[in-house]
């Protein structure tokens, strides 16, 4: 929701449309359009702060004001606040940095992946490392549901060892990399009973030649169902033996309906 242009915007397809002013189902016009992202941040910090100059960098930023742009500015302390998505978490060198805050740090760990609590610890392990390079005494605030997170807690203290130590024990435990190899398949049609009937198809012929050593989940929607104008199913397969994943991954050469992703960082 961009409350600044009153338009829904999809930022995996680029699909745009007027938010409803009633409620589609029940016809109730009081609906309150309401941003959460960094537009919305911005907004409350510069009427807390009307005095300072300051930067917003995220998807829809103007390609003159992007952090590569205004990198100089940053350093050298002739913005005072910047507001951001990851991009600005990784890889700046700021002197003048005294404080940084993450809204809503526990976002990711609510996203399906088994690779989410790794991406949450190096999202708050890279932004503490953002502050304390120099000599400056610096701040960093954490807003989170979730306190006692792991993740969060051995970002905080930038703990890898510690982090690895928890997390291994929950890859082994749920049987995931580096414990199995991953395989997964993604069946892509313009229709929707296209894409669920053929993901069944192929999945009923994987259980029927390669039940042995192996799991198999789904079909299921894949967590971008709808991109565009296709609609996408997947099936994940698990096996301690990459050579058999192989083989199944050569069984859809040729098929230009699926996506075969062979060792996957992750299964979004």
């Amino acid at each position: 929701m961009h409350t600044d242009r009153f338009q829904l915007v999809c930022h995996i397809c680029g699909h745009k449309e007027r938010p409803p002013t009633s409620c589609p189902d029940c016809g109730e016009p009081e609906i309150i359009h309401k941003g959460i992202g960094t537009k919305a941040i911005e907004e409350e910090i510069r009427k807390l702060f009307p005095n300072k100059k300051i930067a917003r960098f995220d998807a829809d930023s103007d390609k003159n004001e992007t952090v590569e742009k205004l990198y100089h500015q940053i350093r050298n302390g002739e913005i005072d606040i910047i507001i951001g998505t990851q991009v600005i978490a990784k890889g700046l060198d700021l002197p003048n940095l005294k404080t940084v805050c993450v809204v809503q740090a526990d976002a990711g760990l609510a996203l399906p992946d088994f690779t989410s609590s790794e991406r949450n610890f190096q999202l708050i392990s890279q932004v503490v490392g953002r502050v304390g390079r120099h000599s400056n005494e610096s701040n960093v605030i954490i807003q989170t549901y979730q306190p006692e997170a792991p993740s969060i807690q051995f970002g905080l203290k930038q703990d890898y060892a510690g982090f690895y130590d928890f997390e291994i024990k929950n890859r082994q435990k749920q049987n995931y990399p580096p414990f199995v190899y991953l395989l997964k398949l993604t069946c892509v049609y313009k229709t929707e009973i296209s894409a669920v009937r053929n993901s069944q198809k192929e999945a009923h012929e994987i259980r029927k030649k390669f039940s042995k050593d192996i799991q198999i989940f789904g079909p299921t929607p894949a967590f971008y169902e709808r991109i565009g104008e296709t609609y996408r199913w997947q099936i994940v397969i698990k096996s301690k033996k990459r050579a058999q994943l192989l083989t199944i991954a050569r069984e859809f050469q040729g098929k230009p309906q699926w996506r075969v992703d062979l060792d996957p960082p992750g299964l979004i």
